[in-house]
């Protein structure tokens, strides 16, 4: 997080969904022709999800680059806090109903990523997780993060979506440049390091 800032002065996500929605309610759908099926988001639900998320986090595709190898009650107690921020939310898409990845979205100006760039109102920053490459089909990845971005730019608040995978993830940037990102620069994180993408509602096309 950053540093340089208060955590209360900076605003609240603003897609972040209220707590009083219904567990397990769809934020976003839609159809997917090329998939032969229909792409969601929702909330992460702790209590649908944990389970998952603990086996995704322990292989070895993901440990390489998300650093999360622990406990099951570590994990829970990392994505509840997550799911308490103001500044961050998780959410889990399904390939008509199956799980298939987890996007954490944050708000720049509430991480270190706002140490490297002029970071404007709305910024946000996002991290995907799918699920392991055995449970894999061809175009989950891609279309995954296209309906995600189709989902953030319905905001009007949405100007500028970055992404920062690391850089020896070969994968993660070649999908950042297949949906669009553009990349900026290679930087120094505390945790890694990333190149850069940004993708502007200018340059972004609906699925």
């Amino acid at each position: 997080m950053n540093t340089n800032q208060s955590l209360q002065t900076i605003p609240r996500l603003w897609c972040k969904p209220s707590a009083d929605d219904l567990p397990g309610a769809l934020l976003f759908t839609r159809q997917v022709p090329e998939l032969d099926a229909t792409l969601s988001f929702r909330s992460l639900d702790p209590d649908l999800d944990l389970d998952r998320i603990y086996e995704w986090v322990n292989q070895a595709y993901a440990q390489k680059f998300w650093q999360l190898k622990g406990s099951r009650s570590m994990i829970e107690t990392l994505y509840r806090g997550l799911l308490s921020s103001p500044q961050i939310h998780s959410f889990i898409g399904l390939v008509d109903q199956t799980p298939v990845c987890q996007i954490e979205l944050y708000a720049v100006s509430a991480d270190e990523l706002a140490g490297y760039i002029p970071a404007l109102p709305g910024d946000c920053g996002l991290h995907l997780l799918m699920c392991p490459p055995r449970e894999m089909q061809k175009g989950w990845s891609f279309y995954a993060l296209r309906v995600f971005q189709e989902f953030y730019f319905s905001f009007s608040q949405a100007q500028r979506l970055f992404a920062e995978p690391d850089r020896e993830n070969y994968a993660a940037n070649q999908l950042a440049m297949n949906t669009g990102f553009r990349f900026l620069k290679t930087i120094e994180l505390s945790y890694k390091t990333a190149n850069l993408y940004c993708l502007h509602r200018q340059d972004f096309r609906p699925v």
